[in-house]
């Protein structure tokens, strides 16, 4: 099936397929960072309301998440893959998803906004829904998808360092909450307010110590 192959992309640097961010229907337990897929063709829009075609939608995690040029519209398995979404898709009235995007990190624990550190097994139970499937286990990356994949945290701290304002905790949560955009770096689909609540976040980084 094309929704869970990561041969849909054929970028040979390519780790995932649409199944890695996305769910079919809102009974999968993961924690993902895309939304899922029922109903998806006949929502009125995409990404917030960046995009007003599926199409479009589609080939900014074909493009930006799974390394390959943007989806020809005639594109065969693009067609396929657009036949088996349609029948998910039995709601004409399937309102659009709300994507919000934290575009500031509060480094200052005294500044509205500012994550603490949270409950760590909770944290762990966010790292299995969200987070080992792709980077394996913390501290030695065990099962995850690739080298290419880092280890949290410990590629974060030889990178960036353990400065409060400019170190691991920071930028770890810039790449959950931005992915690869505003010029963070990596191939990360960015999670959402909607997608992990600042609680989960918090968690997560008690679980890891930080």
């Amino acid at each position: 099936m094309l929704f869970s192959a990561t041969t849909f992309s054929p970028a040979p640097s390519n780790l995932v397929s649409c199944s890695t961010c996305h769910a079919l229907d809102d009974s999968d337990p993961r924690l993902l960072s895309g939304r899922p897929m029922h109903d998806v063709t006949v929502r009125p829009t995409w990404w917030g309301g960046s995009y007003d075609t599926l199409q479009g939608a589609v080939s900014e995690c074909y493009v930006e998440f799974m390394r390959a040029q943007p989806l020809p519209a005639d594109n065969e398995d693009g067609r396929a893959l657009l036949v088996y979404l349609e029948s998910l898709s039995p709601d004409a009235t399937a309102p659009a998803y709300p994507l919000t995007v934290v575009r500031d990190i509060v480094t200052d624990p005294a500044l509205p906004g500012y994550v603490p550190s949270g409950n760590a097994a909770r944290g762990g139970r966010v790292w299995t829904s969200a987070c080992a499937f792709c980077h394996g286990e913390i501290h030695t990356g065990a099962g995850r998808l690739g080298a290419v994949i880092p280890i949290v945290p410990e590629d974060t701290i030889t990178a960036h360092g353990t400065d409060p304002v400019t170190g691991v905790r920071p930028v770890i949560i810039e790449k959950v909450r931005h992915g690869r955009f505003f010029d963070i770096g990596g191939n990360m689909p960015l999670f959402s307010s909607e997608a992990l609540s600042d609680a989960q976040l918090g968690d997560l980084l008690g679980y890891l110590a930080l």
